[in-house]
């Protein structure tokens, strides 16, 4: 069965491989690597930043500043190696997404390009040039954002790069946009394109959002109806996807009426995501399904870093493919693999180890797998973060709090399909300066069923080998201090949600992390 997604970003081929590799046959390559013997039922290819990755007729091209007559002093090649590779593609007569998606249909794979909507690499970076700014990517925007700051959506305002993204509340940005889009579909051969809102999720000015969502439909149904006339052309369909934030709330809030796209027709498939990389436990996938039918095809998109809240991160492989199992077991129809092109040059292992086995519930239950307590990460601001962690564990007020109630602390934790073999536990991490002795009479239930106390399990990482190169924190988060294991019964567990609960000793400190270890 194939249902694994992956994107090849904007970077990746054209800065991690080999001048050697810029040949019909390396550009063939790529594909072949993702789709011989996996689950990859389809690839989506990058094509642009604020530039065109290819050589475009209405956007100004990655490279198109660059001249090999001036040598290696010029600003473009702060961009890396990859500026050079895409001028031998074009020298060599390559066009690699037409070669791309032709391979594709050999292996009998969706081949999909993929549009970032307003992608904001190096924005800040370049209007700020503070000491100690990533120069890597200073250079990466665009002419035509450079000399239009008046179509920016917050031009008064420089914390990051989203305040300087582009306002498709004008129509000079939608144009802008429209205009790549039209030369994708009467230039390429398809499966579908993906427009990906997530890069960078903010589309309008603070505060005109609500007045974007007619804005934004609007845009996609002339989407659409380029879309239909590439499917004349073609004599095949071509599908339209939405990479959109994972929660129907935080949509509507940032000014995406998925609801309305669906029921127009303007999306054949969703993928509910994070941004920056955040492994999602608790999709609402039950709620998506209930919105758009059977119809549009749902995707998830699955992490291996994991924020119990947005100021601490893990990475461990074991959570994507934990994030994976909960996804596909409310319902996703495939797994949506983010970023994960870059395993195919640092550790090929593991990528086809992901490629073979995290689309399906089956695979998945044969490997080791992490389930946290996260938080979805996009939201619109002024909104809620969702965040459930940290928790204080002397309760600040008695009876106002329904996720508290009292001292009790309530955890729901996803794990996914039912467990009939193997060992589950459940580590909680404390802030420091606790001794473990605090919490020797506290009682831990799941599902109501009390647990008893247990040793740190031993268990071998899939990418423990890729996490000491690159010096990852993989085991828990910096906050951390004082962590408790406990035994979880198999036949205490539910499919899907389980409940945790204790009454934590009343004094200072904060619970940090939570998660449910299935060892297969």
């Amino acid at each position: 069965m194939r249902a694994i997604y992956i994107n090849e970003d904007n970077h990746h081929f054209y800065g991690c491989h080999p001048p050697e590799d810029m040949t019909p046959e390396g550009v063939d390559r790529l594909v072949d690597t993702y789709a011989e013997g996996t689950q990859v039922a389809g690839i989506l290819f990058c094509v642009n930043l604020q530039r065109a990755l290819f050589d475009s007729r209405v956007w100004e091209s990655f490279w198109a500043d660059y001249n090999p007559a001036l040598g290696e002093d010029q600003p473009c090649l702060k961009r890396g190696h990859g500026v050079k590779n895409h001028l031998l593609l074009r020298e060599r007569g390559i066009d690699q997404f037409a070669r791309w998606l032709a391979r594709c249909r050999h292996h009998g794979i969706e081949g999909w390009l993929t549009m970032r909507m307003n992608d904001c690499h190096g924005l800040e970076e370049y209007a700020r040039r503070y000491p100690g700014a990533d120069e890597h990517v200073m250079e990466w925007p665009s002419t035509f954002w450079c000399q239009h700051p008046e179509l920016r959506r917050a031009p008064y305002r420089w914390e990051r790069s989203f305040e300087g993204a582009f306002d498709y509340g004008k129509a000079e940005v939608r144009d802008h946009h429209l205009a790549l889009i039209r030369e994708l579909f009467e230039r390429y051969d398809m499966f579908g394109l993906e427009l990906d809102w997530m890069r960078w999720v903010m589309m309008f000015a603070p505060g005109h959002e609500c007045a974007g969502r007619v804005i934004l439909t609007d845009f996609i149904r002339e989407v659409r109806r380029l879309a239909d006339a590439c499917a004349q052309r073609l004599g095949h369909p071509v599908k339209l996807a939405h990479r959109v934030p994972a929660h129907p709330e935080a949509c509507l809030a940032l000014g995406y009426d998925v609801a309305t796209w669906v029921r127009e027709g303007l999306a054949d498939m969703l993928t509910l995501s994070s941004m920056l990389g955040a492994a999602n436990f608790d999709y609402p996938l039950e709620i998506w399904r209930a919105m758009v039918g059977d119809k549009v095809t749902l995707l998830a998109h699955a992490e291996a870093v994991a924020q119990p809240y947005p100021e601490q991160s893990v990475i461990s492989y074991e959570l994507l493919y934990g994030a994976a199992a909960t996804a596909l077991h409310r319902g996703a129809d495939g797994i949506y693999l983010f970023n994960e092109c870059y395993r195919e040059g640092d550790d090929p292992e593991l990528l086809h180890h992901m490629l073979t086995h995290v689309g399906n519930i089956e695979t998945l239950q044969q490997f080791n797998r992490r389930h946290a307590v996260t938080f979805p990460q996009v939201y619109a601001a002024g909104q809620s973060k969702r965040t459930v962690l940290p928790i204080p564990l002397r309760v600040p007020k008695i009876g106002c709090d329904f996720g508290r109630l009292e001292e009790n602390i309530t955890l729901r934790i996803n794990i996914g399909p039912s467990l009939h073999a193997g060992r589950a536990v459940l580590r909680l991490g404390f802030s420091p300066n606790i001794p473990v002795s605090a919490f020797e009479t506290m009682i831990v239930r799941v599902n109501t069923q009390p647990v008893v106390r247990c040793d740190a399990p031993q268990w071998n990482s899939i990418s423990a080998d890729l996490a000491r190169r690159n010096k990852w924190n993989t085991d828990l988060p910096t906050s951390v201090g004082a962590a408790l294991w406990y035994d979880l019964p198999l036949t205490a567990l539910h499919a899907d949600v389980n409940v945790i609960e204790f009454v934590p000793p009343q004094i200072d400190g904060t619970l940090e992390w939570a998660e449910v270890l299935v060892l297969a």
